[in-house]
């Protein structure tokens, strides 16, 4: 506990005044006296009175006012900068210490506050960035053999798995606790769905049922309540958007295409309706001061099918952009 030098009851009153006055808490007050924050506050309350806490509300207000206009000098000269970024998929804090590499008379932390308070949609380090494009077909292939109820073909991946998405695939289940038999039966079910598919080539399994499946998976290894911790295999959401779509994600990996599946719902509207839709939302929320979320977009999509105008589905747009963050920052200028 720190402590002051001796004053007189005086000099101690009006001390704890002007100090709450410049913004300090009663805690922090009471400590550096040995006393209560109560009575930091009744002595406050008795000798300030109501100057002491208009004082105080005034510092803070002149404080934060100085923190917006810092934040709106460095938008102003990097916003721009780290918009375009934003465009390319850089994360929020790689912009930050991007821009203060290259000045370095920037504050990172100050960058940091601004761009988060700022209208620029960042990218997210997500699923998808982690694991290879190998390893994100194998949770399909995986899958694909668990609805065909295969059993496990140790032999065939023995000799034909590639020994880096082995590697790749047993780090991302070992890491959320997977017993390694739970793992060899995992690995062993993809080598039988893939030999599997060589002699049976219109084997395929639809978005929604790898989806359900994996949800399964997830119950019954018991990762539940590990949210983050089990991120392989991927989501349906992170395999269309890393391969582009469903069906062009089971082409390139020479599975038959899902007969329920569409080519990224390019059926009712063209993307430059998707595009439209996005923007014209952006801009609204923008004028009605509101944040662009998803839910907000859907109760948008409802006001203009009310008026006459028919908009895609949130979950349409997602389909598309492969995420509702994605399809943001695809119209940001």
């Amino acid at each position: 506990m720190t402590t002051t030098p001796e004053l007189s009851r005086e000099q101690r009153d009006a001390a704890m005044v002007e100090r709450y006055a410049d913004g300090e808490t009663l805690d922090a007050i009471g400590q550096s006296f040995g006393i209560t924050r109560e009575r930091v506050r009744q002595i406050i309350a008795k000798v300030g009175g109501t100057n002491a806490e208009e004082s105080r509300r005034n510092r803070i207000a002149a404080r934060e006012a100085a923190t917006r206009a810092a934040h709106e000098a460095f938008l102003t000269e990097y916003g721009e900068l780290a918009r375009q970024m934003a465009k390319r998929g850089v994360t929020r804090p790689d912009a930050g210490l991007k821009l203060q590499a290259l000045y370095p008379a920037i504050d990172v932390d100050l960058a940091e506050e601004a761009l988060k308070g700022s209208t620029i949609v960042f990218s997210k380090a997500q699923a998808d960035e982690i694991f290879s494009k190998e390893a994100l077909a194998a949770g399909i292939w995986f899958l694909l053999g668990s609805n065909l109820n295969l059993a496990p073909d140790y032999g065939w991946a023995a000799v034909n798995l590639d020994l880096n998405l082995m590697t790749e695939v047993r780090a991302a289940l070992e890491s959320a606790e997977v017993s390694p038999e739970d793992v060899a039966t995992i690995l062993g079910v993809i080598g039988a769905a893939r030999w599997h598919v060589t002699e049976n080539p219109n084997a395929s399994i639809t978005g929604a049922r790898y989806e359900e499946l994996r949800d399964e998976l997830v119950v019954a290894l018991g990762l539940v309540s590990r949210q983050g911790a089990f991120p392989w295999p991927p989501t349906r959401q992170t395999v269309m958007k890393r391969f582009g779509g469903w069906n062009e994600a089971l082409e390139a990996m020479g599975i038959g295409l899902a007969s329920k599946g569409r080519p990224k719902g390019l059926v009712k509207f063209t993307r430059e309706d998707y595009d439209d839709a996005v923007s014209d939302f952006c801009f609204y929320a923008k004028a009605a001061e509101m944040n662009a979320t998803y839910a907000a977009y859907d109760d948008w999509v409802k006001q203009e099918q009310i008026a006459g105008r028919s908009r895609p589905s949130g979950a349409s747009v997602r389909n598309i952009y492969g995420t509702w963050a994605d399809a943001l920052r695809s119209v940001q200028e």
